[in-house]
C-alpha cells in the first residue's frame, strides 16, 4: 500500500491541471468507437461474389459486377502469397490454390477505378 501511494499522488498532480482546464480530454480526432472500428475503411458497395468459402479443392472462383483488374491473397501475417494482374480486366477469374496450405486468408480485388474489395477465405 504503501508503494502504491506515491504513484496514485504523483498521477494526480500531474492530471490536476487538465481537470481544472476548459479543453476537452481529447483532440478533434476523437471519437466514441472503439479502436478497431476506427481503422476499417467502408469499402464501396460492389456485388462481388467470392466462392466457395470455405475452399475445400482447391480452386476458388470471383465474380464481379464491374471489371477487375487485381487479384492478390495475402496470409495471416500480410505476406503476398498470390498476385495477378488483368490489364484488359475481368469480370470472373477461377485461381488454383492447391499449393497454398490450410488456413484463413484474405483475397483483396482492385478495380479499374482504383478502389479495391476484401474478402477473408478459409481454405481447409
Amino acid at each position: 500500500m504503501m508503494k502504491v501511494l506515491p504513484l496514485f499522488a504523483m498521477l494526480v498532480l500531474w492530471a490536476l491541471p487538465a481537470i481544472g482546464s476548459d479543453f476537452p480530454p481529447f483532440g478533434e480526432t476523437h471519437s466514441d468507437l472503439p479502436f478497431f472500428a476506427m481503422q476499417q475503411t467502408e469499402q464501396p458497395e460492389r456485388k462481388v461474389d467470392v466462392y466457395p468459402n470455405p475452399v475445400t479443392e482447391g480452386r476458388l472462383t470471383i465474380k464481379s459486377d464491374e471489371s477487375f483488374r487485381t487479384v492478390q491473397i495475402l496470409n495471416i501475417t500480410g505476406e503476398i502469397v498470390f498476385n495477378q494482374e488483368y490489364p484488359s480486366g475481368t469480370n470472373t477469374e477461377v485461381i488454383e490454390l492447391d499449393r497454398l496450405v490450410k488456413g484463413i486468408y484474405l483475397v483483396r480485388i482492385g478495380f479499374t477505378d482504383k478502389t479495391k474489395h476484401t474478402e477473408k477465405i478459409m481454405i481447409k
